[in-house]
C-alpha cells in the first residue's frame, strides 16, 4: 500500500501521523483533511485535551499542524464557542446595503459602502470561485473599528536545541527552543473608508487620503540596536486594481524608499513571514485567484485567558491557552504572480467575523511550508458609546508562524495589551503621514 493510500485511511478515521515518517505534508493531504468529517461529537467545555487525544486534535487541526501538539506536557483547556456580535452600526450598514455589492469581471468589489459586502446566502449561491473571492473581500471588510494597535511586540526567531539542552527564553515562552534573535516592534493600523459608524461623514474618517485610501499601517522597530529606528508605512489604495504604496525608512541609508510589490513576498526582517501573511492574510486581493473550497471546524485561540499570552511545547511555539471549536470557511488563494514563493495558501476564515484562526502556506512542490497562527482576545463591553466602539473587536493576542521545512518559527508575543484607540484627524497626520518616517533623524 503506497504513502498516500495510507494517509487517506488514517484521516478517514481522525488520526494524524507525525509527518517525518513519511516526508512533507502536501497539499493533497490536507485537501483530504478537509474532506474528511469531522468529530462525530465535540470535545465538551471545561475538557482539557492532553497528548492522548491526538485523534480528537488531529480531527480538529490539519495534518502539519496538528503534530505541534504531540508532547507529553500538552494540556488545551477547552471552551464553549462564543459569539460575538460586531458593533451595532456595523450590523446596521450590513442591513441597509445587503445585496448592493457585486463583483465586477477582474474580481474588484464594486457598489459597496459599509457593513459586511456579502451575506451567506450570496456566498451559497455562487460558483466555488466567486465564493473565495467574496469571502476575501468581506475578509478585507470585516468589523474592525479603526484598527489596532500594539506599542510593543517582540518577534523572537526561534531555533530547536539539541536534545538534553536549553537555549534563551524571552517573556511569554515557557517551554524549549532557543530564540536566537528578537526584534521589538511597535504596530498599528488605521482604516479611513468605509466607516459603518460615521455614517453622518460619509462613511469616511475625518482626515487625509480620505478619497484614495483604504487603510495604512504604520510599523517602527525599537531595538535590538542594528534595525532601531527603521519604519514602515504600507498604504492600502481604495481603487482595488492598484498597488500598494509601502515606504520604508532605514537609518543606515537616511531616507525614505518605496518597496515593489514583489518585495512584499520576500520575508519580513528575516522572520519566517512576508507582509502579506500578517493576521494569516493581509494581502491584496486581486493579486490572487480565489476558490471556497468547504467549510470546516477548527480548533482556535478566540477568547485568550489573557491579553498577554504564553506558549510552550518544545520550541515554545504552541499557544498554552483556551481553546474554542470554530466554524470556518475553507479557502484557497493562488498567486497570479508566477515568481511568488508560494504555489497556494490555504486560509480558515471565521464564519462568524472573517478571523483568520490559522492558514497554511505551500511551496512550488505542493509541500506545507508555512503555517500561521493567530490569537484573539474577547475584551469587557464598554459602558460610554466610545468604549462600546473600541472594545468591540476581539483583540489581536499574538501571531506565531512556524517554518514546517526549515524547523525554525517567529512567535510574535506583546509586551504591552493591545488597543483599539479612537482616532482623530490630528492623530491620524502625525502616525501615518509618509513625510514623518524621517521625523527626528
Amino acid at each position: 500500500m503506497n504513502k498516500r493510500a495510507v494517509r487517506k485511511i488514517i484521516a478517514c478515521l481522525g488520526l494524524t501521523l507525525v509527518a517525518q515518517a513519511f516526508g512533507a505534508t502536501t497539499r493533497d493531504d490536507v485537501l483530504q483533511w478537509i474532506a474528511a468529517p469531522g468529530p462525530a461529537v465535540m470535545p465538551d467545555a471545561g475538557r482539557v485535551l492532553r497528548a492522548n487525544d491526538a485523534a480528537v486534535i488531529a480531527s480538529l487541526l490539519p495534518p502539519g499542524y496538528a503534530e505541534e501538539y504531540q508532547f507529553p506536557e500538552l494540556d488545551m483547556e477547552m471552551q464553549a464557542p462564543a459569539h460575538v456580535e460586531p458593533h451595532p452600526s456595523y450590523v446596521e450598514a450590513t442591513k441597509a446595503f445587503e445585496g448592493q455589492a457585486t463583483l465586477d469581471a477582474d474580481g474588484a468589489i464594486q457598489n459597496y459602502t459599509a457593513g459586511r459586502p456579502f451575506s451567506a446566502a450570496t456566498i451559497k449561491a455562487a460558483t466555488p470561485e466567486q465564493a473565495g473571492l467574496m469571502l476575501a473581500w468581506n475578509r478585507i471588510h470585516r468589523w474592525q473599528y479603526y484598527g489596532w494597535r500594539n506599542d510593543e511586540l517582540t518577534m523572537n526567531y526561534i531555533k530547536p536545541t539539541a536534545p538534553g539542552s536549553r537555549g534563551k527564553l524571552n517573556v511569554g515562552l515557557e517551554g524549549g527552543g532557543d530564540v536566537q534573535r528578537f526584534l521589538v516592534q511597535n504596530y498599528q493600523r488605521v482604516y479611513l473608508n468605509h466607516l459603518s459608524w460615521m455614517k453622518d461623514n460619509g462613511y469616511r474618517a475625518d482626515a487625509e487620503d480620505v478619497d484614495t485610501r483604504l487603510y495604512k499601517d504604520y510599523v517602527e522597530f525599537l531595538e535590538p540596536f542594528d534595525v532601531k529606528g527603521t519604519k514602515f508605512v504600507v498604504e492600502r489604495p481604495l481603487i482595488a486594481t492598484e498597488e500598494d504604496q509601502v515606504n520604508s525608512y532605514l537609518p543606515s541609508q537616511r531616507r525614505v524608499r518605496r518597496l515593489s510589490a514583489q518585495e512584499r513576498a520576500d520575508v519580513y526582517m528575516g522572520s519566517d513571514m512576508t507582509i502579506d501573511d500578517f493576521e494569516a492574510f493581509s494581502g491584496r486581493v486581486l493579486d490572487f485567484d480565489w476558490k471556497l473550497l468547504d467549510e470546516k471546524d477548527v480548533l482556535a485561540v478566540f477568547d485568550a485567558r489573557k491579553p498577554l499570552p504564553l506558549y510552550f511545547g518544545p520550541q515554545s511555539r504552541v499557544p498554552h491557552d483556551r481553546w474554542q471549536v470554530r466554524h470556518c470557511y475553507v479557502v484557497e488563494a493562488t498567486p497570479k504572480w508566477k515568481g511568488h514563493p508560494y504555489s497556494s495558501k490555504i486560509i480558515f476564515f471565521d464564519a462568524e467575523n472573517m478571523s483568520a484562526s490559522v492558514a497554511l502556506a505551500f511551496n512550488r512542490k505542493n509541500e506545507l511550508w508555512r503555517i500561521f497562527g493567530v490569537l484573539y482576545h474577547l475584551q469587557a463591553p464598554g459602558n460610554t458609546p466610545e468604549e462600546q466602539l473600541e472594545r468591540s473587536v476581539p483583540l489581536w493576542s499574538g501571531t506565531f508562524a512556524i517554518d514546517v521545512l526549515a524547523n525554525t518559527s517567529t512567535v510574535s508575543v506583546p509586551n504591552k495589551v493591545t488597543s483599539m484607540p479612537t482616532m482623530s484627524k490630528h492623530a491620524i497626520k502625525r502616525r501615518f503621514d509618509v513625510s514623518s518616517l524621517s521625523e527626528g533623524r
